[in-house]
């Protein structure tokens, strides 16, 4: 059961949603529709934003970068840490982009859950 929890979570997690938005129609009837549309349109977008910042934050996006908001005494700056060559940081920024299973999800149960949206609002 684990496994097969493993492998097909969003499959099992828009099942859910799905039986979700059918007990909600069959207890508040038609005039809880366009509610439900949105709610599901809003939930969906919010998981499209997780699944973009999930693919954003694992592209390596603020490799290279320093922050020094405080000045440094002479002997901090000479015992600091080295900067990265340019070289460096550029094979690193130039990886494949790599979409992660969290980021699968999101965008999975995200895009079911907009199109479900759009659908309970436009009956």
């Amino acid at each position: 059961m684990k496994a097969l929890y493993k492998t097909h979570l969003s499959l099992i997690w828009i099942i859910i949603v799905a039986l979700f938005n059918a007990i909600w129609l069959l207890i508040s009837g038609s005039s809880g529709l366009m509610f439900l549309g949105n709610i599901d349109f809003l939930i969906g977008l919010a998981l499209l934003v997780i699944a973009s910042i999930f693919i954003v934050g694992s592209g390596h996006l603020f490799t290279g970068w320093r922050f020094s908001f405080r000045k440094k005494s002479d002997l901090e700056s000479e015992n600091g840490p080295k900067y990265p060559k340019a070289k460096e940081v550029a094979s690193i920024k130039n990886q494949p982009i790599k979409v992660n299973r969290y980021a699968r999800f999101c965008l999975s149960v995200g895009i079911f859950m907009i199109g479900l949206g759009i659908v309970l609002t436009s009956i």
